[in-house]
């Protein structure tokens, strides 16, 4: 069996990992993936056609107002101080990627202080929740704000909703959906329905159909960030498990069919950012088990070729990003890794994986879960854990962003089951195991 390793970066193999090795074990032929798992969205919409014709025919407009005076002036000093807060730190823990990624914090500012409707009064109540939890972790002040924020949205629904305000409604679900999985990503899978509804809105209003809107699609790119993400939780999260409806009627979520996520993506948003997402949701809803039937087909032997060869064409990166290469890299080795036996782990494989830890290596911090969960999955040396804990050490020593420690659990679950187990499971099967044995609700990579 392999060294666990330094004191340093050691994982100990507990009791509760030792179980979860033994659940693995026996878990290991009972999970399944391939099956989607169909779940529900609290936000219930009827399609807007004048809405989606509005959208479709919009010249280009300023997106929101320039921020009102007044709105920041009826504010309660403390809800001043936290809304400065917001703007100073707790906005940088929302997760971003895509083209005009670093524009949406400042966007979502704009909307909370554009006005006094509804909409607009949404997006301020729920950045003053997310402020008041990242600041105070105060439960009763987190609760007030996000209520109020509720309420804002559907007193919003009673009257006509435009396209700006479909944009907030928009906003608010995203910020909601952030303050879920920083309040209780380990217990609840309610930051699915607020990341799934946002989407779902932006298909039903025509929204992603805006091209002359810079804010606009800086906003449908966010979604279509978190939209993509969802879907990797829910590919390996329990494939074979349907969420319980009982429960989730009780809570006052609605069912919807198909599959939650499963609208169709953001269309027409350009930018290398937005192809590799593309990119990285045809993966997800390409690559299955060894032992499904298409597994040896010359079809699906091809398709993954394609997507590799999509993948591995960094030549076309107009300047470099850092997080699109991390994305970029964390895509190809979980390809690789997912089509074992398929594509070659060669040595472009390894040279993506030395590339990623050195990338790792020298960031000051790093937000993106998903490459860091991906690159941790690979990480079997001491050295390479020492790279990865740091820089989660770093990140949280910082103070703006989400907390790691979720994401780093899981990391260290991993590691453990690497040292104990030999590779008998293939990847994809590990990951649904490892995901669906050591998480209660739907993991947020975001």
């Amino acid at each position: 069996m392999p060294s666990l390793g330094c004191g340093t970066c050691r994982v100990n193999a507990s009791s509760r990992d030792m179980e979860l090795h033994h659940m693995i074990s026996k878990l290991a032929q009972k999970y399944s993936v391939g099956v989607e798992a169909v779940v529900d969205t609290p936000i219930k919409l009827i399609e807007d056609t004048i809405l989606a014709r509005q959208a479709r025919q919009a010249t280009p407009f300023i997106l929101l107002n320039s921020p009102a005076t007044g709105v920041l002036a009826e504010l309660s000093p403390a809800n001043k101080n936290l809304f400065q807060y917001f703007v100073e730190r707790a906005s940088y823990s929302i997760s971003t990627f895509g083209k005009d990624a670093q524009r949406v914090p400042k966007i979502i500012i704009r909307m909370a202080l554009s006005g006094s409707t509804p909409s607009s009064t949404a997006v301020l109540k729920s950045s003053l929740a997310l402020a008041s939890f990242h600041r105070d972790n105060s439960f009763y002040a987190t609760a007030r704000s996000k209520v109020a924020a509720l309420r804002a949205l559907a007193k919003s629904l009673q009257g006509f909703i435009g396209v700006s305000d479909s944009a907030c409604h928009i906003a608010a679900g995203i910020i909601l959906s952030t303050l879920e999985i920083q309040q209780s990503s380990t217990t609840s899978s309610h930051w699915l329905w607020y990341a799934c509804g946002a989407a779902k809105l932006v298909k039903t209003s025509g929204l992603d159909e805006i091209t002359t809107d810079r804010d606009m699609t800086s906003l449908v790119g966010w979604v279509h960030y978190f939209n993509t993400m969802a879907k990797f939780s829910l590919r390996h999260w329990k494939p074979n498990f349907v969420l319980d409806y009982s429960s989730l009627v009780d809570a006052g979520f609605n069912t919807f069919h198909p599959a939650v996520c499963s609208n169709g993506q953001p269309a027409n948003l350009t930018g290398y950012p937005h192809e590799i997402l593309y990119l990285l949701t045809e993966v997800f809803n390409s690559v299955t088990v060894a032992s499904d039937p298409r597994y040896n087909t010359a079809e699906y032997v091809h398709r993954l070729q394609s997507l590799d060869s999509s993948l591995d064409l960094d030549d076309d990166q107009p300047e470099f990003n850092m997080a699109v290469e991390l994305y970029r890299l964390s895509t190809l080795i979980y390809l690789r890794r997912a089509s074992a036996g398929i594509l070659d782990l060669d040595k472009n494989f390894i040279d993506w994986v030395d590339q990623a830890f050195v990338l790792l290596a020298h960031l000051p911090t790093c937000q993106w879960t998903f490459p860091l969960f991906i690159f941790g999955c690979e990480a079997r040396d001491d050295g390479r854990r020492l790279v990865l804990l740091d820089l989660i050490q770093r990140t949280t020593d910082d103070g703006r962003y989400r907390s790691l420690a979720s994401i780093k659990r899981l990391i260290e679950i991993m590691w453990v089951q690497q040292d104990l187990l030999d590779d008998d499971l293939d990847y994809i099967s590990k990951l649904g195991v490892i995901l669906s044995s050591s998480q209660k609700s739907v993991p947020a990579f975001l």
